[in-house]
């Protein structure tokens, strides 16, 4: 039977963040696409009105996903952090650089980190970034690795504009429409953390304890590559958020939580009613929740780093705070972590 991982050695001891370069409105957005909304007699502020993002940030469409990364790591490593600790890599990106050879091999060479370093990629569509940091604990906790980078970078701006372009096909319907909205979400951006020992470390959140649940019947609620993605947002929406609730419970088993535990929540952002939805299933309180999606969108595994970081900045993670971090990612995955402020 497998068992929860619950952490007393492990913390997150940095992070940092990397932002698209191109701030892109919802309302450009919107514009492009109105003769196709007229068409179709969609209301042209349907993405706004009913996703709440306002805008989310680009990258130039030529760039790979491993430079947002790269980006991001080397934003941790002005910071203070010294990438001369890092024996363990994980990237954890949905978006690749190539099917050969991993993501991962080509963020260590960036950085120039030594052959020592072992390094993967990690898949977990949304949720990868949580897994590896999972991952990384364990290799705290067991006294395999002295420090572990995790990253992810995402450039979605190819993914967006192949949309736009399938959506003007000749004879495209309302219901097509439709199955390629959640493409329309995404945003790009860059995240990295570094695990560690928290002996080393006083005042780094600690790794508490972490439960996943899966849902793999309903793997074909959301599926695409840099073509294009098709997703069943009602279905995906749905068959989350009773798997979250179901994951919440088994928190609740393994470790006492309760929704009240938790002083801020850190939640992969999809649109304003995922998270709203979210929170009613799991009894989280709604205002507890840091929101980055009306100003990010959807950046995929980055979002929970990349939303940590952003709390950190406004004064949100203190002193004495447990911040959940908690997504919901197609496949259907669900994981969620506690992290300790000492």
């Amino acid at each position: 039977m497998r068992r929860e991982p619950k952490f007393t050695k492990s913390a997150v001891v940095a992070w940092a963040r990397d932002e698209g370069l191109d701030s892109l409105p919802t309302s450009a957005i919107e514009e492009v696409l109105a003769p196709v909304s007229e068409r179709l007699r969609i209301p042209p502020s349907a993405l706004s009105q009913m996703t709440g993002i306002n805008r989310r940030q680009m990258y130039p469409r030529e760039w790979a996903p491993s430079r947002a990364a790269v980006r991001a790591a080397e934003r941790l490593f002005h910071k203070g952090f010294s990438p001369g600790l890092v024996d363990c890599l994980y990237s954890t990106s949905v978006g690749r650089d190539f099917l050969e050879p991993s993501t991962a091999s080509v963020v260590q060479a960036a950085l120039g980190l030594s052959g020592e370093v072992k390094s993967l990629d990690l898949g977990s569509a949304c949720l990868g970034f949580i897994d590896g940091l999972e991952l990384a604990g364990l290799r705290i906790e067991a006294g395999l690795s002295d420090y572990c980078l995790v990253v992810a970078g995402e450039n979605n701006r190819i993914l967006l504009e192949n949309t736009l372009t399938t959506l003007f096909e000749p004879g495209i319907t309302v219901k097509q429409f439709f199955d390629n909205f959640a493409s329309l979400t995404l945003g790009s951006g860059g995240a990295a953390m570094v695990v560690g020992p928290a002996a080393n470390h006083p005042a780094a959140p600690r790794l508490a304890g972490c439960v996943s649940l899966t849902d793999p019947g309903s793997n074909h609620l959301c599926r695409g590559d840099f073509g294009g993605m098709v997703t069943d947002s009602a279905g995906l929406l749905e068959g989350g958020v009773a798997l979250a609730a179901k994951t919440f419970e088994r928190g609740a088993a393994e470790f006492g939580w309760t929704p009240g535990l938790f002083d801020l929540v850190v939640c992969h952002q999809v649109s304003e009613t995922n998270t709203r939805r979210f929170a009613q299933a799991t009894g989280l309180s709604d205002e507890r929740i840091f929101k980055t999606y009306p100003d990010y969108g959807n950046i995929g595994p980055v979002a929970v780093p990349f939303t940590f970081d952003l709390a950190w900045e406004k004064g949100l993670v203190t002193s004495g705070r447990t911040v959940g971090l908690m997504g919901i990612g197609s496949g259907l995955c669900c994981s969620m972590m506690e992290l300790r402020v000492p």
